[in-house]
């Protein structure tokens, strides 16, 4: 009798699928409150709490340029789809820019609600930063995930704000 190696009729079965570089579009559900279209449901219950709270924010009023747009001097070729691979010399690269989702009027902190980031968040974000370094005064930074750390981020914009008034 052949003596089997140790496995030998086995699969290797993974509960999880491999993660891919392209995992689709985040779909997060809409929602209209006080006349102000929000994109998640998170951001819907932030407002509420920073409202119940009686806390002055701005919903995405302010826009940063992370990257100021340009032309690039020499030719530079690309697939543009339809028309096909192509100069683009011609054409102007455009800004990198940011909206976060709560900002302060007063310039004291901004929260960005953020439940599944996207492939490009976690670059604008460490951008975004670093555009905020670049000032005297930087904001504090929020970024809550759930429900949860939106009541905890509340709590801290209330000992802030009663720190600096």
């Amino acid at each position: 009798m052949a003596k089997r190696s140790k496995g030998a009729g086995f699969r290797n079965v993974s509960k999880s699928r491999p993660k891919t570089g392209n995992r689709g579009k985040i779909r997060s559900i809409q929602k209209e409150v006080d006349g102000i279209k929000f994109r998640s449901l998170l951001e819907v219950f932030c407002y509420s709490k920073l409202k119940e709270a009686n806390i002055e924010n701005d919903y995405e009023k302010h826009k940063y340029v992370l990257l100021q747009g340009f032309h690039y001097a020499n030719s530079f070729y690309e697939d543009s789809g339809k028309s096909g691979y192509q100069d683009k010399k011609k054409n102007k690269i455009r800004d990198i820019t940011y909206t976060p989702d709560f900002v302060d009027p007063k310039g004291r902190w901004i929260i960005e609600c953020k439940g599944f980031a996207n492939e490009r968040f976690p670059l604008k974000w460490k951008m975004f930063k670093n555009l905020l370094m670049q000032s005297d005064d930087p904001p504090v930074l929020f970024l809550p995930r759930n429900q949860k750390q939106c009541l905890e981020t509340v709590k801290a914009i209330l000992e802030l704000t009663a720190l600096t008034e």
